[in-house]
């Protein structure tokens, strides 16, 4: 994309997103804050002229944003910081983005259409009042204890709001579920306690806030059950992937989990802070990527290791003390 190109779209963005901008959270470590400015990029490159908040406790972050938000430590630090995101955001309209996210292409006209509900996530399904869901102990009495009919489905790697009664009714609503989780028979995600998805589904549900947005996989998608290869090039404008329910080609592309240490996202990130495709990448950035990704996986596998040994161990002693 040449300068004036670029220096186009972002004015034709700032007047069509007027009043809306993104926002990402990136506190504690250095690979968080190493995955914001990836975005950061991936945002600059793809959706110039939308203005970038970013949440975190370092000021190394205020080159890679628009707005630099303090952290409040209210909550924990954790999956349940996005909870707060309606007291974090300076926008009236606020997308926000997980910061394991790399945007790879313009994704204006899946913008306007998200930008029709108050409050949304990308909705993947409705689960009935007789099913189950992996963080819920009985989905029954859960939804039942706060007066809904279905469990929203969905990944928590992006959220749409306004600043409007809606979306404070939802997040005020996530709170309360959050901080008293056990009542409501949900179990833990994090260290922090239950995941922002579960509590904000139960509040979606509660308020019967269920007409969500849908992408068709055009918006974000994550490569759970990933077959074959992920291809993504967030320079050229490319991704694209095929994961239980078929082939995605999403505009964002979310490395939740494992997935962050894939090559693809060493390489897409490499290729975004040197301003080149992935096939302009040298051999040596492609061997660092490569081997990078594989240390950062051996060190995760020895981490659960040893985290598995020491809970076996835990474990003993508490039988040995007990008798």
């Amino acid at each position: 994309m040449g300068a004036y190109t670029k220096h186009d779209t972002a004015a034709r963005n700032s007047a069509r997103f007027r009043e809306l901008g993104f926002i990402t959270i990136a506190i504690g470590a250095d690979r968080y804050l190493k995955q914001a400015e990836t975005l950061s990029l991936s945002l600059r490159r793809n959706m110039p002229g939308v203005p970038i908040a970013i949440v975190s406790d370092s000021e190394t972050m205020r080159a890679y944003c628009d707005v630099l938000i303090p952290v409040d430590r209210s909550m924990p630090i954790a999956t349940a910081q996005k909870l707060l995101l309606d007291r974090y955001s300076p926008f009236e309209e606020t997308f926000f983005i997980d910061s394991d996210c790399i945007a790879v292409r313009d994704f204006s006209k899946e913008l306007d259409e998200i930008r029709r509900y108050p409050i949304t996530p990308i909705c993947d399904r409705l689960t009935p009042i007789d099913g189950t869901d992996e963080y819920v102990d009985d989905m029954r009495a859960a939804l039942t204890k706060v007066g809904g009919e279905v469990f929203p489905k969905f990944n928590g790697g992006v959220y749409y709001f306004k600043r409007s009664p809606e979306a404070t009714a939802v997040f005020s609503a996530a709170r309360e579920y959050f901080n008293d989780y056990r009542q409501y028979g949900l179990r833990a995600f994090d260290r922090g306690g239950p995941g922002d998805e579960t509590v904000i589904a139960l509040a979606l549900s509660k308020l019967g806030f269920l007409d969500l947005y849908r992408d068709g996989g055009r918006l974000m998608r994550t490569p759970t059950g990933l077959k074959g290869k992920l291809n993504i090039d967030p320079i050229l404008g490319h991704c694209s992937f095929e994961r239980q329910g078929g082939l995605v080609h999403p505009a964002i592309c979310h490395f939740a989990g494992p997935y962050l240490l894939m090559p693809e996202y060493r390489l897409a990130a490499a290729s975004l802070r040197n301003g080149v495709s992935l096939a302009e990448l040298s051999a040596v950035v492609r061997i660092q990527a490569t081997l990078g990704a594989w240390a950062a996986t051996v060190r995760l596998l020895i981490k659960y290791r040893i985290d598995g040994i020491r809970k076996r161990l835990f474990r003993v002693l508490a039988v040995k003390q007990g008798t």
